[in-house]
């Protein structure tokens, strides 16, 4: 399972707690000189409760930053446990959570369009296995998805939900049968900022399911997209990816391998 945490203590207000618990600790010293031995050994002992609990707090806050890492926010990107992950949405809130190895969560809510997934930086030719344990609400596609650069091309394998555009034709890979097509984006949102750019899209006929594992080798698809509609360019990023749109709400939560 994923963990995420919400947390409603604030992080300054805390930092300000432990810095008064330490002063504290240390205005509470007693020399010997000044007190009778019973009463230094109670100093004493308050003082070592003080600087106990002083070091609770701190260790306290640094397991909610840690915590705190295993989510992420609309519009990021980043690094776990070795894996790529990025989330973007235009509208409403999209929010990862993290678990071990290759495993990630997606919820989303009230988004116009956006999503979120896990996989490389860089991307490439590759068999990528994953495994969808829960998917739920109002969602558009399942699969992998990534960039490349000059020239600049956005490409989707879908597994589930579907792909349109300029039919090109169809391919046999990983069990199934994938329709191909090209669709060209004019002004619109890339990793190089507002650009036009040829989406590369291959969709399988019949959705893979979910709590099973599958495989996307995408190398079968690169070849095919090389030979009908034309090069790809450096690989940018590439991951197992769920999109969504049209003011959708739900819950994705996968491994990548």
């Amino acid at each position: 399972m994923v963990a995420k945490a919400n947390f409603s203590l604030n992080g300054a207000v805390l930092k300000k707690q432990v810095a008064n618990r330490i002063r504290i600790s240390r205005r509470s010293g007693v020399s010997a000189s000044d007190s009778s031995p019973n009463q230094t050994v109670n100093q004493q002992t308050k003082q070592r409760l003080k600087m106990k609990k002083g070091i609770l707090l701190i260790s306290a806050f640094a397991f909610l930053i840690g915590m705190q890492q295993s989510r992420a926010q609309s519009n990021a990107s980043g690094w776990s446990n070795g894996y790529y992950w990025s989330l973007w949405s235009n509208s409403g809130t999209v929010t990862m959570g993290f678990g071990g190895g290759g495993n990630f969560s997606v919820s989303w809510k009230n988004i116009g369009d956006g999503g979120g997934g896990e996989g490389w930086n860089p991307g490439g030719s590759r068999t990528v296995g994953y495994n969808v344990g829960a998917l739920s609400g109002n969602w558009n596609n399942v699969g992998i998805y990534g960039w490349t650069t000059s020239p600049l091309i956005e490409y989707y394998i879908t597994d589930m939900g579907g792909q349109s555009g300029t039919y090109i034709g169809s391919l046999s890979s990983d069990g199934g049968s994938y329709n191909v097509y090209k669709h060209q984006q004019v002004n619109q949102p890339s990793i190089q900022g507002t650009a036009t750019f040829w989406q590369y899209l291959s969709g399988r006929t019949s959705n893979q399911s979910t709590g099973a594992n599958h495989t996307i080798t995408t190398g079968n698809h690169f070849n095919y997209w090389k030979s009908h509609i034309g090069s790809m360019g450096s690989f940018n990023y590439m991951k197992l990816n769920l999109e969504a749109w049209g003011n959708a709400s739900g819950y994705f939560n996968a491994t990548v391998w």
